[in-house]
């Protein structure tokens, strides 16, 4: 069975694409807010086709960056990172080893975009999660100076 993404929207709607035909349907995914496993969906062209439901509220693009985090406060730590992922509001990334991370930590994130200008992206975040070498953190603060450079990298 074939997997496909659904992103939903504000109001619990999620377009469906048939991955085998491309008919599309717009539903209701309020009651599968807690599902983790695909959805089965059966198209009218009779393919069976498994759908993951995407929450998140802004687009998150996978990545290979190295970088480096600093927990700010005592005790102040820097750390190699390598972003995973990237949004406009945070980033998931690994570390070397077991980190000293917690959740609530604020830290400082420094990393280039791979794009053509090398874009600086530093910025204030807050731990969200973290999971063995993994740590998701989110930006804090509103719009700055880097948004734009992101928003463009993260439309292409």
């Amino acid at each position: 069975m074939e997997i496909v993404k659904a992103y939903v929207n504000p109001d619990f709607s999620a377009l469906l694409v048939c991955p085998h035909c491309g008919m599309s349907r717009s539903t209701t995914v309020e009651k599968y807010t807690e599902k983790k496993d695909p959805l089965r969906v059966k198209c009218r062209c009779g393919v069976i086709y498994g759908v993951n439901l995407e929450f998140r509220r802004q687009y998150r693009k996978k990545t290979n960056l190295p970088g480096r985090y600093a927990i700010m406060g005592p005790p102040n730590r820097i750390g190699p990172m390598v972003v995973v992922n990237v949004s406009m509001g945070g980033i998931g990334f690994l570390t070397k080893g077991i980190n000293p991370l917690k959740v609530g930590d604020r830290v400082e994130v420094d990393f280039k975009l791979d794009d053509t200008n090398q874009s600086p992206v530093k910025r204030n975040a807050v731990v969200r999660v973290v999971d063995e070498s993994f740590v998701g953190v989110q930006f804090s603060g509103q719009s700055g100076v880097y948004d734009a450079a992101l928003g463009f990298y993260l439309r292409g």
